[in-house]
């Protein structure tokens, strides 16, 4: 009886130690390869705007301390503050005195020189500053939080969006992230193996505005659930046949009982 329960008592640690313990780790954390590649400082690129973008830009003059002639310019502000503006869907915006002005393509930086050439002749040493608003990233499948994240920078990167989506469940697949992006009305999907160091060196490693993550489950999450609805299935069916052998007795006592 005692070998039993020394049996029984080591039985958990045996069964542990057969346990591919290496395989779920390398399921399940990133940077695992690739740190003998060459990874280069990364160069973030600008942002080149496209429809639905939202821009403020803000503009003053350094030949005066009066900024009053620069509210020829503005739209809702004076001073140092022009207004906010939303790129349409043929990639234009309309500005004071210019008009509609084609602006998708351009980064911000050439959005700035475009507009203080353009602007020159209305406000004397006109100044120009041009920000992206909110940026949206979208997560969806095993993120730990997915849904539409929100940034107020460029510099977004695929850790950004890991970090803000609160990281990838249990069930998720780090080695196949899919990336969907839309470029010049082209819509393109990349994968990236985030257990890889060398993701650093794929195009999507830096984000743009409106692109989409999906990351997928394991197998074992669609097995588990498939084993879910079976059991529930056959629950459904054992509560029938339950009240049918309930039923099938009642009546073979009923009969026998008048007999």
């Amino acid at each position: 009886m005692k070998s039993l329960f020394y049996y029984l008592w080591i039985l958990p640690f045996i069964l542990t130690s057969c346990l591919n313990v290496k395989k779920f780790q390398r399921e399940m954390e990133l940077f695992q390869t690739g740190f003998d590649s060459t990874v280069a400082n990364y160069q973030y690129k600008d942002f080149k705007l496209k429809a639905g973008d939202v821009v403020q830009i803000a503009l003053f003059t350094q030949a005066s301390t009066n900024q009053e002639q620069t509210s020829i310019l503005s739209m809702g502000g004076s001073g140092k503050t022009a207004g906010v503006y939303t790129v349409n869907n043929q990639g234009q915006i309309e500005f004071p005195k210019i008009g509609l002005q084609t602006v998708e393509g351009l980064t911000t930086k050439e959005l700035k020189s475009f507009l203080q050439n353009k602007w020159s002749p209305f406000v004397k040493d006109i100044m120009v500053n041009v920000q992206l608003q909110t940026v949206s990233i979208s997560l969806f499948g095993e993120f730990k939080n997915p849904g539409m994240k929100q940034f107020n920078t460029e510099k977004i990167t695929l850790l950004d969006a890991l970090s803000t989506g609160g990281g990838v469940t249990d069930d998720g697949i780090l080695n196949n992230v899919l990336v969907i992006r839309e470029e010049n009305a082209e819509r393109k999907t990349y994968r990236v193996d985030l257990t890889n160091v060398s993701f650093y060196k794929s195009p999507v490693f830096q984000l743009q505005q409106n692109d989409i993550l999906y990351v997928s489950a394991k197998d074992s999450k669609y097995r588990e659930k498939a084993m879910n609805e079976v059991n529930m299935r056959s629950n459904i069916v054992l509560k029938y046949l339950s009240f049918f052998n309930v039923a099938v007795g009642v009546v073979l006592l009923v009969t026998t009982l008048t007999k």
